[in-house]
């Protein structure tokens, strides 16, 4: 072989093998590259976004909360304390307390309980008006002028209760006590009567009548004459009552006036 034709392939060995000398060396460099850096190179040379994060990868995990400024938090502080005090107030209507349940049931039987007298009243001043009063005698309108029909304590005076008339006394006294005529008289009324139950007027003089009601049973009848003392009837409980007592009224000139005048 010619020596020039020799020397031209030793040149192209040497340069081969220098060629693949470089490019190993290119592969050895690129294979220490993180994956990151190599996947942004080869990205940004296809023209592509970044690829996104991996759980685990860095940079990777839930995006950050905002940070709330200080005015915000306090606006939402006071949103939430006003939600949870309006719950509160909620509640607290939907659930009153005990006592004003028991105060409120209360109320209500004592209107319930008036009403029914109230509707008696008329009923029974139309029967004291046929009775007629042919008994006559003194009207004693002072201190001390009746007998108190039983003895025993004072339960509800006489007088206006939420805009109804309790047109009476009641005198709590437990069941079967005798109760005995205010005053001398005439047994006008001795019948059931409405919400006043077992009901005993007595006609005094032309003015003045003594009624009782809620008598459990009568000692009486209508048309007797009695005289101040003389038993007309026993405690009960009948018609619209809560306990046993007697509810004693006095009626001047056809209405119900206080009787605590005439004792």
């Amino acid at each position: 072989m010619p020596a020039v034709r020799r020397t031209r392939l030793a040149i192209g060995v040497v340069a081969l093998a220098a060629l693949v000398a470089l490019a190993a060396l290119g592969v050895l460099e690129r294979a220490g590259e993180p994956t990151g850096e190599r996947e942004s190179a080869i990205a940004a040379a296809a023209g592509t976004a970044t690829p996104e994060p991996r759980l685990g990868a860095p940079g990777s995990g839930p995006p950050a909360r905002r940070a709330v400024p200080a005015g915000e938090a306090g606006r939402d502080g006071r949103a939430a304390s006003d939600t949870a005090g309006g719950s509160r107030a909620e509640a607290s209507e939907e659930a009153p307390p005990e006592r004003i349940l028991e105060e409120n049931a209360r109320i209500r039987r004592d209107l319930e309980h008036l009403a029914r007298l109230e509707a008696e009243r008329k009923r029974v001043r139309r029967a004291l008006l046929r009775a007629g009063a042919t008994f006559d005698g003194p009207l004693r309108l002072g201190p001390k002028g009746l007998a108190w029909p039983l003895d025993g304590p004072v339960v509800s005076p006489f007088g206006q209760r939420w805009g109804r008339l309790h047109a009476g006394i009641d005198i709590a006294s437990p069941a079967g006590t005798t109760i005995r005529a205010a005053a001398d008289g005439k047994v006008a009324i001795a019948a059931p009567t409405g919400g006043y139950g077992n009901y005993v007027c007595v006609q005094h003089t032309t003015r003045l009548d003594s009624c009782y009601a809620h008598l459990s049973r009568f000692l009486t009848r209508p048309g007797a004459t009695v005289r101040q003392g003389q038993p007309i009837g026993l405690v009960g409980c009948t018609g619209h009552c809560f306990g046993d007592h007697v509810h004693f009224e006095t009626w001047v000139d056809g209405q119900p006036v206080d009787p605590m005048g005439y004792f």
